[in-house]
């Protein structure tokens, strides 16, 4: 299951944002979908970037995905190619620094500089 969203509290509800923000937002997508493959991607910046950057000249702009089924993982990553980007993996519990409101989220970074974000060896 590719998540895509971000948990807004005028949409969703306070309850829902406190939960993301204690348990994470992947965590918390996940518990909702028991048994499902969960990989968080294009959640990272609102759409207009993703539009704007996509298959860019020069270094593609890196999405981070967060997913725990390498399977999974790996179809979230070819979509994220097909879109016209490289993707950076990390495991779900990792999501909420790309979520809205996190350190990394509206990031346009490449490869390298989002891999160094998530202190992930070269």
């Amino acid at each position: 299951m590719l998540d895509a969203d971000n948990a807004v509290a005028a949409r969703d509800g306070e309850d829902l944002v406190k939960e993301t923000k204690e348990k994470g937002i992947g965590n918390t997508t996940a518990g909702y979908f028991p048994g499902a493959h969960v990989v968080r991607a294009f959640n990272s910046m609102g759409v207009g970037f993703f539009i704007k950057e996509s298959h860019r000249a020069g270094d593609p702009m890196a999405i981070p995905i967060a997913g725990d089924d390498p399977h999974a993982v790996a179809v979230a990553a070819q979509l994220v190619r097909d879109a016209g980007f490289e993707a950076v993996a990390v495991p779900l519990a990792r999501a909420q620094e790309f979520a809205q409101g996190g350190p990394i989220y509206g990031q346009q970074l490449t490869v390298k500089e989002l891999r160094q974000r998530f202190g992930l060896a070269q």
